[in-house]
């Protein structure tokens, strides 16, 4: 799954990054160490030509994916995209399904193009792509609250997660997409203490959707899907 994944990614992000223009490509990224368009993807692309390489020292530290942004600073679009297509098959191959518990570069790939699509100001990203991911991050999120009041989670589709342990201390309700973009250290604390929660939730409860620490700044939230008629 995770190398149908990242494939799939790779193309969709390819195609949104070939149609940018040049006030497009030098955008912020408000979601990353100020990035802007051009540097991030250098960095997914730099992520997926270290994993074919098998450069991995220092993987996933900050130093690590700085790298990558340094190394392809001056590089043109077309290049990046260029270099991503011919060591995107061998990346695709290191991928396998017990990874997706962990960071990988599915799971990368899949938040950076959130991540790309706030910042321009685009539509959300399909559910259909990302649903896997909030799965295990839900997952995740149960076994950091193991020895934490438990909390039952309900989102727009039905969706239940009863995260913790014991019986449910807090109830909260609130959309799947924005469950994954926190969970990705993607909204700030302000953000998530605005969902809907019965009784209010203490710090710890907020602080624990950051899987990658705490946020402090409000990050750009796409409209709501529309439900079909």
């Amino acid at each position: 799954m995770l190398e149908q994944t990242y494939r799939a990614v790779r193309g969709r992000v390819s195609e949104l990054a070939a149609t940018l223009n040049d006030e497009q490509r030098l955008m912020f990224v408000p979601a990353t160490p100020r990035w802007t368009v051009h540097e991030l993807l250098a960095h997914l692309v730099g992520g997926a030509a270290d994993a074919a390489s098998g450069r991995l020292d220092g993987v996933t530290s900050d130093q690590w994916t700085a790298r990558h942004v340094e190394e392809r600073r001056h590089k043109p679009i077309d290049d990046l995209l260029a270099e991503w297509d011919r060591v995107g098959p061998a990346a695709d191959a290191l991928l396998t399904d017990d990874q997706i518990f962990g960071p990988n570069l599915a799971a990368d790939a899949i938040c950076h193009e959130a991540d790309l699509h706030e910042a321009l100001g685009l539509p959300r990203v399909d559910r259909e792509h990302w649903q896997p991911f909030l799965e295990a991050l839900m997952l995740y999120l149960g076994r950091r609250l193991r020895h934490s009041t438990t909390v039952l989670i309900h989102d727009e589709r039905g969706r239940q997660w009863n995260c913790g342990s014991g019986q449910p201390a807090t109830r909260l309700h609130t959309d799947g997409y924005e469950l994954l973009r926190a969970s990705f250290s993607r909204r700030s604390q302000r953000q998530i203490a605005a969902w809907e929660w019965t009784p209010e939730p203490s710090d710890q409860m907020i602080e624990s959707f950051g899987f990658f620490g705490p946020r402090h700044d409000d990050q750009p939230i796409p409209p709501a899907e529309t439900p079909a008629d």
